[in-house]
């Protein structure tokens, strides 16, 4: 569980890193765990979730399935959690990295669910 003395406010870990190019549209559904989850906006290097993972902390692994919203199309991702903002509600999942899948895709989704 988490356990922070302030309950409304963001806890970062001190590794996050904000300063990727982010995207907000197409909007990613995101299943982990058999929950779903959709992004507020995410990056070639992390998502930001909409929604709280129950039993998770700051650094926890985490792994999944997401694509854009609507769409049938899914890639598996793997990563840890690096903010985490009870106030807003929202979680922050650092992308492992190695996957060639998820740097082929997530351009190619921009490119092909962006604009509509």
């Amino acid at each position: 569980m988490l356990h922070t003395p302030q309950l409304n406010q963001s806890v970062p870990n001190r590794f996050e890193q904000r300063d990727s190019y982010r995207v907000s549209n197409p909007v990613l559904q995101v299943e982990i765990d058999g929950t779903y989850y959709t992004t507020v906006n995410w990056s070639l290097n992390g998502l930001l979730i909409d929604g709280l993972i129950k039993g998770v902390d700051l650094d926890s692994d985490v792994s999944g399935t997401f694509g854009p919203n609507q769409s049938p199309e899914i890639c598996r991702f793997a990563g840890r959690i690096v903010r985490i903002d009870l106030k807003s509600k929202q979680m922050a999942i650092e992308l492992d990295g190695c996957s060639k899948e998820v740097a082929a895709l997530l351009p190619f989704w921009v490119l092909k669910y962006g604009t509509k």
